[in-house]
């Protein structure tokens, strides 16, 4: 028997030997433990990838006879440890791989899901949506999601600035926060195919509520240990040009996220999707008076006003992405919108205003050790 699972480009096969098969439904799984660049003095990149085979709890444990990575045979095993976990785990330490060919930022990879509608909108199938990051942080001991993010380069995340502070303004600790990549499901953290990470920093840009709670409502979220990328985990690309909001006037965009649908549930279990257009600052500021406070030259508003298509409460932080050139490109952050005065929930009669990231590419970029993918 054998099992692969796939790190971007690279396959992993271990075939096993056993005498017996207590129960046929687990046969063992590949668990990738830390993908990262190894240190050496030669140009050519290799990577150190370190993972676990985990298998069926049973005696005598299948033996491992033959490791293969990109059709590369290793005859021994470097480390070896059993664990006393169940099922028992023996782990398998592989280093000095090369390196695949980068892929493009806005990419999607390779998936066999099927898209089923819902009500004002669509669920996206794991993998459609790669960027999308689910963002948590601590409330004294209870965890709980709070905003969508997107994933644009190897250690960098971009969502909004007020994802960072709980009801009484105060801003939430970086120990605090936890990032989700690679997430569907809500309910399901820790699938195979999410990696959970603390982040280094939580930056908010300096200009956010000294203002406005509007003005500048961006965060970047930097990672210490570059991200391996794969089918369900990979960046989007970052807006560049042509860089006035009257260019993309017109224009649909899509936003995905976790928020509130149109049965109240406040959070969905699975992420959706929708294409909103943007328009004009003077056609959102004549829209309703409340938006000349909660809108700048740093935010653009989207949306139909149509009641029922949109972002909702806890969209917040998603990005809106356009295909452009073939690559889905970030242009904007959900910010806020106006409430609804029966439900105090997001009120998708009128439009919903976002953050612009160009007027804070520069910022942005500061954080990125590398211009890869940006």
């Amino acid at each position: 028997m054998g099992h692969w699972e796939r790190v971007d480009n690279i396959r992993i096969t271990v075939e096993l030997e056993t005498t017996k098969i207590d129960n046929s439904s687990y046969l063992g799984e590949i668990r990738v433990l830390n993908f990262r660049i190894a240190k050496r003095p030669e140009p050519e990149p290799l990577y150190c990838l370190h993972f676990e085979i985990r298998l069926p709890a049973q005696d005598p444990l299948p033996v491992v006879t033959r490791i293969m990575v990109h059709q590369k045979r290793f005859s021994e095993i470097i480390k070896t440890t059993e664990e006393a976990t169940s099922p028992d785990a023996t782990r398998t330490d592989v280093s000095e791989l090369k390196a695949e060919p980068a892929f493009e930022c806005g990419e999607v990879g390779q998936i066999d899901n099927t898209v089923h509608l819902v009500l004002n909108g669509n669920t996206i199938p794991r993998g459609s949506w790669p960027w999308l990051v689910s963002v948590y942080s601590y409330v004294g001991s209870k965890l709980g999601f709070q905003c969508g993010a997107t994933l644009v380069s190897n250690t960098l995340v971009i969502t909004a600035a007020h994802c960072f502070f709980d009801i009484y303004g105060r801003r939430v600790k970086p120990e605090d926060v936890i990032v989700i990549l690679g997430q569907h499901n809500l309910k399901r953290p820790y699938d195979q195919d999410t990696r959970v990470l603390y982040p280094e920093s939580v930056n908010i840009h300096p200009n956010y509520q000294k203002r406005n709670k509007v003005d500048s409502d961006i965060a970047v979220i930097v990672f210490k240990e570059s991200i391996q990328f794969t089918t369900y985990i990979r960046p989007a690309c970052l807006w560049k040009e042509p860089i006035s909001k009257e260019s993309i006037v017109g224009l649909t965009g899509v936003i995905a996220g976790w928020g509130r649908d149109e049965n109240g549930n406040y959070f969905t279990e699975l992420p959706k999707k929708a294409e909103i257009p943007v328009v004009s600052d003077e056609m959102c500021l004549r829209s309703h008076e409340l938006f000349a406070r909660i809108t700048s030259d740093a935010t653009f508003c989207a949306g139909y006003r149509n009641g029922s298509i949109g972002p909702c409460n806890g969209d917040s932080g998603g990005g809106l992405m356009f295909n452009k050139d073939n690559l889905w490109t970030l242009r904007g952050i959900v910010s806020t919108s106006l409430s609804d005065k029966k439900s105090s929930a997001c009120d998708l009669n009128e439009y919903v205003v976002f953050t612009d990231i160009v007027p804070f590419l520069d910022w942005i970029k500061s954080f990125s050790q590398t211009s890869a993918l940006l």
